[in-house]
């Protein structure tokens, strides 16, 4: 196993005996120069194989034990679920998770009113949504809403379905006009390799997803929608003007919930770290 990027101390990208590139992580394996040619097997903990990229950089932002949280998950769903799940829903999910612990402290927490039909459609994806937040409060102590497993269910679903289509590569060309007119509205170059940027692509499919099974997310927020407006005037702004863009190419009418959600994830798209401003 030779190491040849450190991501941070406790994970690595590795090249394995056969050439395939893969994450492992264990105490201490991103720590040192790179490459290194040799690497004790027994200081691997996981391996995780065909992790986009786009999602590595992800990894050095989340905290350890919700990664962790997040493998037991994936490998509880392998073991219920008979279509094939990838290793990038590990990172995808363990960052939705905390940044679901983020919205939950600033009580921001967001009802699902397609609750019922992926508790009825899905059952089994929702049963795993179910086991990941009783990990979570029971190993973590950290008390997300019931309803949290069904956003643990949607990722659960996107992973089955994420091959390539036409349809998909369709959606990439208009998330780049998307994020073309915010640049403009922002004034700002985005970086298209910061975790954030992965973040906003990833929401935006899931976007598209909802909107294409009519499975929408229905403003059941109002004040909250309405207070994060107030609070981000600009983004609220931009916001809009997205909305504007997708009726006039997709006749997609995002709801007050979308709107809410899009603010969100326009605003951490845009921090300062992951732009030229």
């Amino acid at each position: 196993m030779k190491i040849i990027k450190n991501i941070n101390n406790n994970y690595a990208v590795a090249v394995d005996s056969a050439g395939n590139q893969l994450v492992v992580s264990g105490r201490g394996i991103g720590f040192g120069t790179v490459p290194r040619e040799e690497t004790d097997l027994k200081k691997i903990n996981c391996t995780y194989y065909d992790v986009d990229e786009n999602y590595i950089s992800m990894i050095k932002d989340l905290p350890e034990d919700i990664i962790n949280a997040s493998t037991r998950i994936v490998e509880y769903a392998r073991g219920v679920l008979d279509n094939p799940i990838g290793s990038n829903l590990v990172f995808t999910l363990a960052d939705h998770i905390q940044f679901s612990i983020q919205r939950h402290e600033k009580n921001l927490d967001i009802k699902l009113p397609i609750l019922p039909d992926i508790q009825q459609l899905f059952e089994k994806e929702y049963d795993i949504g179910r086991y990941g937040v009783k990990l979570l409060r029971q190993e973590m102590k950290i008390y997300l809403p019931s309803d949290e497993a069904a956003y643990i269910a949607l990722h659960i679903i996107n992973a089955e379905e994420r091959e390539k289509s036409e349809e998909t590569l369709d959606d990439t060309g208009l998330i780049d006009s998307i994020i073309q007119i915010i640049e403009k509205d922002f004034n700002i170059k985005v970086n298209q390799n910061s975790a954030n940027y992965s973040r906003f692509v990833s929401h935006m499919h899931y976007l598209f997803k909802r909107t294409k099974e009519s499975k929408q997310i229905k403003s059941v927020n109002e004040k909250m929608y309405l207070s994060v407006r107030n609070d981000y005037p600009d983004t609220a702004v931009c916001t809009d003007h997205v909305s504007a863009f997708l009726k006039t190419e997709r006749n997609i009418a995002l709801t007050d919930e979308e709107k809410l959600y899009l603010m969100l994830h326009v605003n951490r798209l845009c921090s300062r770290e992951d732009c030229n401003q």
